[in-house]
């Protein structure tokens, strides 16, 4: 007898056990910043093994100050569309929300946190809501961590400018990032919008300003449209001029490899006299740059070339001040050398450097506090870099950063002018701290390029190409690729105090 009520009580436990629900939890980890509305903070997926009524949502929220949250909003996820279970206040510690009325769960359930971030929220500080549990009848169902950690690190802003999809377009790739004199901030970038794929691909490029740090963005206007394959433009390169002309650097036509003198991917320049809201038309410097007629003897078996997309660089010291430098990877067959393109009447006329890194790829320039220029080039494993003493137009010292093993990227490279703003003068790179394309982060250089210092990671997942800029205010911008998603990139713009950047808050 005693036996058969044992085994009566263990077969009621088991199938107790069996009809548990099982809830799986994906957290968001990535940041977020001020004023955001309806953030994600985390999924949560319900597969029960027969119906039930969820009472209640238990949460823990010991990591977030209830400061930097207006409100909590439980979502309940059909497809592509989200009902309201009910908006909360944040508490503190470990709570309970109860539904307004118990939602019957009879099949698989996805159940959705949001977050409205507060405009004075606390740069650094983390949105850290975690689920403990799920009431059902009375008894507590714990959840199992499907992906993520539970927090959204507060940033002064992050915006998407473009996801896939938006303006009719697949894609949207290469960022560049600039501060202008009245204090807006100019972004531009290709818009891909069939394929992901480069040039000889029918590609756009696209131009948005913002007035408010980054905050809000105006419509895209173009720059150039492409008409069709082999008719389509990419890689913007952007820098301002001492008169305050913008110049937009970039490449079209024909693909890199297949570019021939008879079928060349060609070279172009537009510019801007009112902050990027009107654009001349592409002007061709083809014939300046490679090919019989190259400014320089050097280029003249050149057979292509291209711009290193992001920020182009105006100098501000000694003899040179006014010179608009680009650098540009050009070269014979498939074998790619570093060059700058520079011209000394704002873009007007242009001419080509000697080598100034063979074997390199991408590249940016920034002036050093003693007025020579010095190169950052892309590799896979070690950075490389070159010096110049003469505005550009002959460089040595080839070297490389043993600080930046990383995979064979685009970034950037600029100053941040303590002179200006107070602080430490530095350099910054910002580059994916990875041999695969994730983790973009920035390094900092406080002794002029010579050693680099520990980086602070900006986008933990898969991300790319990015560019940065110094805000009129001292604050830092980068406008940057994400794509945790297979093959699609978005593009984002990350505003921060550079407290925060330079603070040891990575965890």
């Amino acid at each position: 007898m005693r036996q058969f009520f044992l085994l009566a009580l263990l077969t009621v436990s088991i199938g107790l056990m069996a009809a548990e629900p099982v809830v799986k939890v994906k957290y968001d980890s990535t940041f977020t910043g001020r004023g955001n509305a309806a953030e994600l903070l985390f999924d949560a997926v319900i597969c029960p093994q027969e119906a039930f009524f969820l009472e209640s949502l238990e949460l823990d929220s010991k990591m977030t100050s209830p400061s930097d949250v207006d409100a909590l909003h439980i979502m309940l996820v059909h497809g592509d569309d989200e009902h309201s279970l009910g908006t909360y206040d944040l508490e503190y510690g470990t709570f309970s929300y109860k539904l307004s009325s118990p939602l019957e769960i009879s099949r698989e359930t996805l159940l959705r946190v949001r977050a409205d971030i507060s405009d004075a929220a606390v740069e650094g500080n983390k949105v850290a809501v975690q689920l403990s549990a799920i009431n059902v009848a009375g008894s507590k169902i714990l959840p199992v961590c499907d992906g993520g950690c539970c927090r959204r690190e507060i940033l002064l802003c992050r915006k998407r400018l473009y996801a896939p999809g938006d303006y009719g377009s697949r894609n949207w790739r290469i960022p560049a990032l600039m501060s202008l004199p009245d204090g807006s901030l100019l972004a531009v970038n290709d818009k891909r919008k069939y394929t992901e794929t480069d040039l000889p691909e029918d590609i756009d490029i696209v131009a948005r300003r913002s007035t408010d740090n980054g905050r809000t963005w105006t419509e895209p206007v173009n720059i150039a449209v492409g008409q069709g394959y082999k008719k389509g433009f990419g890689d913007p390169a952007l820098a301002l001029t001492s008169g305050g002309d913008v110049i937009c650097v970039f490449v079209g036509g024909n693909g890199l490899w297949a570019s021939t003198p008879e079928d060349p991917q060609c070279s172009y320049v537009s510019r801007s006299s009112d902050g990027g809201a009107t654009w001349s038309a592409p002007e061709s410097i083809t014939s300046v740059l490679w090919g019989l007629n190259a400014a320089n003897p050097q280029c003249r078996q050149y057979s292509y070339s291209f711009f290193g997309s992001g920020n182009g660089l105006t100098l501000k010291k000694g003899k040179y001040a006014g010179r608009v430098l680009f650098a540009a990877a050009m070269g014979p067959a498939k074998h790619l050398n570093n060059h700058a393109v520079y011209s000394d009447d704002g873009g007007v006329t242009w001419n080509v450097s000697d080598l100034a890194f063979e074997g390199g790829d991408e590249a940016k320039m920034v002036e050093l506090s003693d007025g020579r220029i010095l190169m950052s080039v892309r590799r896979t494993g070690y950075r490389g870099y070159s010096l110049s003493d003469d505005g550009g137009v002959t460089w040595h010292s080839q070297g490389l950063w043993p600080e930046m093993n990383t995979n064979a990227c685009n970034g950037d490279m600029i100053r941040y002018p303590a002179s200006a703003y107070g602080g430490t003068d530095m350099l910054l790179h910002s580059i994916p701290n990875s041999m695969d394309r994730r983790n973009v982060s920035i390094f900092c250089s406080y002794d002029e390029g010579k050693t680099w210092c520990s980086p602070k990671t900006i986008c933990p997942t898969k991300s790319v190409y990015s560019s940065m800029t110094v805000l009129n205010d001292g604050t830092l911008g980068i406008y940057v690729e994400e794509n945790p998603e297979p093959e699609d990139c978005s593009l984002w713009f990350m505003n921060f105090s550079m407290d925060w950047l330079t603070a040891d808050k990575n965890e």
